[in-house]
């Protein structure tokens, strides 16, 4: 009786869950821009004749990275719009934090708009930092049931709705500078752990911004991001004195992390304080989903509008193509459409993940059945090795920190170049939205180039290839493998019973 009562009683509460949640906040648009800010000022004094071009500098060391988030959110004077898929409460989290506050502080209007289900935050730390008057949260297509012991028949239940998810990573102060690419906040993701996630992103300045700026209030008033107000009891002004006190705490204690260290004397800090950075100018298109694309009764779901964006330079590549994608998994559709840009005679090149690095085993089930065929068409295959302090995931599904490939980037041609949050697999296609940056400009693609020279050079990937059996094999330093190098017999055998799992869509 005790079991057909629980049944019922879920039963009930998966009914309730399906709808979702819904909200009455009045929608919000970005600030126009101020040309009194600092941001507008600094803008105005690098910005070339042609005010169409947007410039750019790239970020791939973690600790520029971090550095250029923290000077962005320090130069704001009047906005910051701040929109991600994982948002963690560790050193990067805490510090990020508490210069928002301070931001905030000072009279500049923050909205952080953070997936659901990607952060996982407890709803009162959200709440708490939600009660600055300066400061609004929502969360992106959250769980109807907010306990944490109902959260599990949320997830459950609301399956078919909370399985679309928002992967987009952007910051944008005072609509003048943006920052985007591949990282989410979190200590993995700046060299701040011993763990090396290698990946990149991109600051923008000029233009590009106000692109960005609206496809942020698109999904900030989409009706799917619900204000945290609306999900959880209101927090009150002792525990937001609570939090800034514990933050002070800790991020004091961490000024000695070397990590942090490295960050406060990252090279980008000392060429923006010394004011010589240099930024490369040109024109640039935002690419973006709709977030009607995560509506599953919708007319936009599942619809691939940035990978719609990306097929139109990539088919038009005349000499060469280099794809770097963390998860790369593209199915027929994806291979056929990669071997007949190889038969057109362009070059085509990848980097991903190997077995022994790549965090979620499923993704590297899913890619390994292409590599064949992909081979066999003439394109060009890398797979990162393994890297010093890699530790084993306890899922094979998902994890928490190993050192692996996060980055997701394009080159055309060595003219332009493309840097995001999408990966090529059927999730980041069709179940998640997506954002990023496409760039025309020779200096940031030929940066993109040497950098993809790097990853691919012996030191950091294998090279994969068919021998004369027409069987694959992995290259690096001298050394053959006829088995996937560096993984555990453990790691092959669940990569292998993972591949007969009917989830390649979902991947």
């Amino acid at each position: 009786m005790r079991i057909l009562g629980l049944l019922a009683i879920s039963g009930m509460l998966l009914g309730c869950a399906t709808q979702g949640v819904s909200h009455t906040e009045l929608p919000s648009y970005y600030l126009p821009t101020d040309a009194q800010t600092r941001l507008s000022k600094y803008v105005a004094k690098e910005q070339p004749t042609d005010a169409s071009l947007s410039g750019f500098t790239l970020l791939h060391k973690g600790n520029d990275a971090l550095a250029a988030r923290l000077k962005l959110i320090d130069m704001a004077d009047k906005s910051l719009d701040i929109q991600y898929y994982i948002f963690k409460t560790d050193i990067t989290g805490g510090l990020i934090t508490e210069h928002l506050l301070k931001a905030a502080d000072r009279g500049v209007r923050v909205r952080l708009l953070l997936d659901d289900l990607g952060s996982s935050l407890e709803d009162l730390k959200v709440s708490v930092v939600d009660h600055h008057p300066n400061i609004e949260v929502r969360l992106y297509n959250p769980l109807s049931l907010r306990s944490e012991w109902l959260k599990g028949f949320s997830k459950l239940g609301e399956f078919g709705r909370i399985n679309y998810r928002m992967h987009n990573k952007l910051i944008v102060a005072d609509n003048r500078a943006i920052i985007t690419g591949g990282r989410n906040i979190g200590d993995e993701y700046f060299t701040l752990s011993d763990v090396d996630f290698q990946d990149v992103d991109v600051v923008g300045i000029g233009p590009i911004a106000d692109p960005a700026s609206d496809s942020f209030d698109n999904f900030w008033n989409s009706g799917i991001a619900i204000p945290i107000s609306t999900l959880s009891d209101k927090a009150d002004t002792q525990a937001l004195a609570d939090m800034r006190a514990t933050l002070g705490s800790k991020n004091r204690q961490a000024e000695h992390d070397p990590y942090l260290k490295a960050a406060a004397k990252s090279s980008f800090i000392t060429a923006m304080n010394n004011d010589t950075l240099q930024w490369h100018w040109g024109h640039a298109e935002w690419f973006y989903d709709d977030p009607s694309k995560s509506d599953p009764h919708g007319d936009g779901s599942e619809i691939a509008f940035l990978s719609r964006s990306l097929i139109k330079p990539m088919q038009a590549a005349q000499s060469e193509l280099l794809l770097t994608s963390a998860y790369f998994v593209p199915l027929d559709g994806g291979e056929n459409m990669l071997l007949g840009i190889r038969e057109k005679g362009v070059e085509v090149s990848i980097l991903t993940n190997s077995l022994a690095t790549t965090d979620v085993l499923a993704v590297h089930s899913g890619y390994a059945e292409s590599r064949g065929p992909l081979l066999h068409g003439g394109v060009k295959m890398w797979e990162l090795r393994p890297i010093a302090g890699q530790k084993e995931r306890a899922s094979p599904f998902l994890g928490e920190s190993l050192a692996s490939l996060h980055a997701k980037t394009f080159v055309f041609d060595r003219k332009a170049v493309f840097v995001g949050s999408i990966n090529l697999d059927a999730r980041s296609v069709k179940l998640n939205t997506e954002a990023g940056v496409y760039i025309e400009q020779e200096d940031i693609a030929a940066e993109m180039v040497d950098l993809f020279k790097r990853w691919t050079s012996e030191d950091f990937a294998y090279h994969v290839s068919l021998n004369e059996n027409d069987d694959i094999q992995w290259q690096a330093e001298g050394q053959t493998w006829t088995t996937e190098p560096g993984a555990s017999r453990f790691r092959r055998f669940m990569s292998w019973t993972l591949g007969w799992l009917p989830i390649k869509g979902q991947l």
